[in-house]
């Protein structure tokens, strides 16, 4: 059973009110997968508003649905919803990975590709998904940020303290970050400098060292989203492989 400050704080989360840019019903996406048992987690900005809509944008429901929404909590609001139904929703996010549930490929297929190159994989439990920005937004957020810079900088800052939160209090051991963003947010909370450095096609992919509630964590990551890198799923293992090598050949000790 988790801890109760814990689950006070995913609670507290929840029930934060949404943003202007949130996608309307949605819940924060507070991880996927089991980040109870994970020692490894990818780091990305935000979670996609394909968590939530279909392509036609109403909201995903029956077999389909990855998340919890207001709708399917039965919840009028963020701040009503019960004990219960945080926990119901928590669950769920929980189970994100778990075989023959619906997963975004889009996004989790590449990265679990550089993962598999890294010996990992989500669907062990031993790898779960973080976010610097909890809510899904109903743009994409590289469109988000350019129509509404101030008001993607605001969610950056304020979602900032509960990743820093997250990232001291579960057992992580291992970050990879997918995207300067993502590895720059993530380097400045960990306080981790660059290491190794490397160029692998169009990525340069870099490892380092930090720290977050006593523990020591190792930081991989890219300067480009994979979305966006053009690698294909045998070039996305080699890179996976690279940044392995680099972390034992940098380990302390």
């Amino acid at each position: 059973m988790a801890d109760v400050n814990i689950t006070a704080r995913l609670h507290e989360r929840l029930r934060r009110s949404l943003s202007r840019s949130t996608v309307a019903g949605s819940l924060p996406v507070l991880f996927f997968g089991d980040l109870f048992t994970a020692t490894a987690a990818t780091i990305g900005i935000n979670p996609s508003f394909r968590e939530y809509l279909d392509r036609s944008g109403h909201e995903l429901d029956g077999a389909s649905r990855r998340f919890e929404t207001l709708t399917s909590l039965g919840a009028a609001d963020r701040l009503s919803l019960t004990d219960e139904q945080c926990q119901r929703a928590v669950g769920t996010m929980r189970r994100y990975f778990d075989l023959g549930r619906p997963v975004y490929d889009d996004w989790f297929g590449p990265i679990g590709f550089v993962l598999r190159g890294m010996a990992l994989r989500y669907e062990t439990g031993a790898v779960a998904h973080l976010d610097l920005v909890q809510e899904a937004t109903r743009q994409t957020w590289s469109d988000f940020a350019k129509a509404a810079p101030e008001q993607a900088a605001a969610l950056l800052r304020d979602d900032e303290v509960f990743f820093r939160w997250q990232l001291e209090t579960f057992p992580l051991r291992l970050v990879v970050c997918n995207g300067r963003t993502a590895l720059e947010a993530t380097r400045r909370v960990l306080g981790a400098p660059i290491e190794r450095s490397g160029q692998f096609e169009r990525v340069t992919w870099s490892v380092g060292s930090g720290s977050a509630g006593g523990r020591a964590v190792r930081v991989a990551g890219w300067n480009l989203a994979l979305a966006r890198a053009g690698l294909l799923p045998h070039e996305q293992i080699r890179l996976g492989q690279k940044l392995a090598a680099a972390l034992v050949e940098t380990a302390p000790g």
